[in-house]
């Protein structure tokens, strides 16, 4: 990943907390991220409201990638 976790131009909004991590989300929910982008995508989320929320809304995607097997992708 490159960037770190500032965010990208279409996440450029920014707030007290910095800029936003949405584009990281989906790598953060499948621990994709390296370490440190890892924890600076936790540090956020703990400050920043909009992007807990955009965070609740795919937390639960392992889990439900989890349900897909191969014979459900043909």
């Amino acid at each position: 990943m490159t960037g770190g976790a500032d965010g990208e131009a279409a996440d450029a909004g920014t707030t007290d907390s910095g800029r936003h991590v949405r584009s990281f989300l989906g790598a953060y929910v499948l621990g994709a991220l390296v370490p440190e982008e890892d924890r600076r995508v936790a540090d956020h989320l703990a400050r920043c409201g909009p992007c807990g929320a955009a965070y609740l809304e795919v937390a639960e995607a392992p889990s439900l990638l989890a349900l897909v097997d191969e014979e459900d992708l043909r």
